[in-house]
């Protein structure tokens, strides 16, 4: 059965946090550097405003989850330190156990991460079947039996998928959530190209297969938290992606992270799993639910899903 349903959205810290303490996650994030003067036109009443549209972009993508019927949703997010260290960093890695879990907690906020955790269960018959699949078509795939968190034990499983995981309802409904996990943030990176490509494996896999699938891109748009241009906001960038999205031109995404720039490194890497899941769809037109370049989150939220 082809892939049913693709999903994308960001999930930076703000997202999931009322309107009155963005400000106070912004000043974390941006470490006293000269900020744009959009800004100062983001009032309390704009803030809000954001917020209403963020819940309004989950609901979007949770109903067409629900339409969807799936038997597993894969999300394709980074890890930031959480499950991976130094002592280990794999390009790709695909957890392929019974249950995972994480804390949804924002240390932005105050909240503690032994807090807030949540318990996703996993198809490992469909999962080691990807793996497989991915491997014999030239993926070498690191792969995870069970969690065992070198970055931060006692958070477990990383916000990349635990927050949108949380989001869409996974945790409770039940459905299996299948944490594939691209190196989004520390060099050397997979290319676009890479990326892309592996959204066409797993949409040749799948096609093979008996289960309705979907697949989940978080992360991005352009962010770089506590970097050098933190707080500012690759709009064009983060439009060109879309518009690139919504024609059914996601091939030109292949393009992406072939040059260095300060605009491309640190959060900005996580488009890879928009990326991902465009190549699932390759020639389908994705459909952009909203888009909102938030200064006071640092980050270009955006929300798009592709339904067959």
């Amino acid at each position: 059965m082809p892939l049913v349903l693709g999903l994308a959205s960001s999930h930076a810290p703000s997202m999931f946090l009322p309107a009155e303490k963005w400000p106070d996650v912004h000043r974390q994030l941006v470490n006293d550097l000269p900020q744009p003067p959009e800004l100062a036109m983001e009032t309390p009443e704009v803030l809000e405003s954001y917020v209403q549209r963020i819940n309004a972009g989950f609901a979007t993508l949770k109903e067409q989850l629900e339409k969807a019927k799936l038997d597993a949703l894969f999300v394709i997010g980074d890890d930031q330190g959480e499950l991976f260290s130094d002592a280990f960093n794999p390009p790709f890695a695909l957890f392929v156990g019974d249950k995972s879990s994480g804390s949804t907690s924002s240390r932005y906020a105050g909240q503690k991460i032994e807090d807030n955790h949540i318990t996703l269960n996993n198809h490992n018959e469909l999962a080691k079947r990807v793996l497989h699949g991915l491997m014999e078509r030239g993926f070498d795939i690191a792969y995870m039996k069970k969690l065992q968190p070198l970055g931060r034990p006692a958070g477990g499983l990383g916000h990349a998928v635990v927050r949108v995981a949380k989001m869409m309802g996974t945790h409770e409904t039940g459905l299996p959530t299948i944490p594939f996990l691209v190196n989004g943030y520390h060099p050397p990176q997979p290319t676009a190209e890479r990326c892309y490509k592996l959204g066409e494996a797993l949409r040749e896999i799948f096609e093979n297969r008996p289960e309705r699938v979907g697949i989940y891109g978080s992360g991005g748009l352009s962010h770089c938290p506590r970097g050098p241009r933190a707080g500012w906001v690759d709009e064009p960038l983060d439009r060109w992606v879309l518009e690139r999205i919504e024609r059914g031109e996601g091939e030109k995404l292949k393009h992406l992270f072939t040059f260095d720039s300060d605009t491309l490194r640190s959060g900005t890497g996580e488009i890879r799993g928009w990326i991902a899941t465009a190549g699932a769809f390759h020639g389908r037109k994705g459909t952009i639910v909203d888009y909102i370049p938030a200064r006071h989150a640092v980050t270009g939220l955006g929300f798009a899903y592709w339904a067959l």
